[in-house]
């Protein structure tokens, strides 16, 4: 803690992408802290390789780490093994091979976008994002960035947006955690991309004036 406290001080004395920086080191810690002490409130996903949701688990306390009867470190101590527990309530899933992700707080616009929308091509990740944009516009004009989750594939799953976001390494093998305005969000075996909401916006525009 006198390290954070440390790094905190010297952070908030640069520039204000340090202090973005600094201020997600402190999120991520906290999120991580209450999932480990008293779990989070996550909306669990599995998808099978071309982005269809497999199943769905909504939990008021969980907490998502590797398997520890089947860890296994290699002599840098770095995490080799892919096998992770979720604990929820008093139950355990375990889990392995699939893409998940896992959030709380937020809205995944993708699954609300696909109620309504028939989606032909998957494939085509901004013109997806433009559609999104124009159908949730009002919700959209004050965030800063989007983020966009895909399958192994290729294939959209999950879109978020938020003012504040940031990207934090994982204890666990092929994981990344994110904070988003204060929230967490938890991705295994998927690929991403944040883009900048102003680009979304200009190649909305960008679209429409042609």
């Amino acid at each position: 803690m006198l390290l954070g406290l440390a790094a905190a001080t010297i952070g908030l004395s640069q520039s204000h992408d340090a202090n973005a920086s600094v201020f997600g080191w402190f999120d991520n810690f906290e999120l991580t802290l209450e999932s480990k002490t008293k779990g989070l409130p996550l909306t669990i996903s599995t998808y099978d390789f071309d982005g269809q949701k497999i199943d769905q688990v909504k939990a008021k306390s969980a907490d998502i780490h590797t398997d520890a009867a089947m860890s296994k470190t290699d002599k840098d101590f770095n995490e080799q093994s892919s096998v992770i527990d979720v604990d929820y309530g008093n139950k355990r899933m375990t889990h392995v091979g699939s893409t998940l992700i896992a959030y709380e707080g937020m809205k995944n616009y993708e699954d609300q976008f696909s109620k309504h929308i028939n989606i032909d091509d998957h494939q085509k990740s901004v013109p997806l994002l433009n559609s999104m944009y124009q159908d949730f516009s009002n919700q959209w004009n004050s965030q800063s960035k989007v983020v966009m989750i895909r399958s192994q594939s290729g294939k959209p799953i999950a879109v978020f947006t938020g003012d504040n976001v940031s990207i934090h390494q994982t204890e666990m093998k092929n994981a990344t955690k994110f904070v988003i305005n204060g929230h967490r969000l938890f991705a295994y075996l998927c690929d991403y991309t944040v883009y900048p909401m102003s680009s979304i916006k200009d190649s909305v525009h960008n679209k429409v004036t042609k």
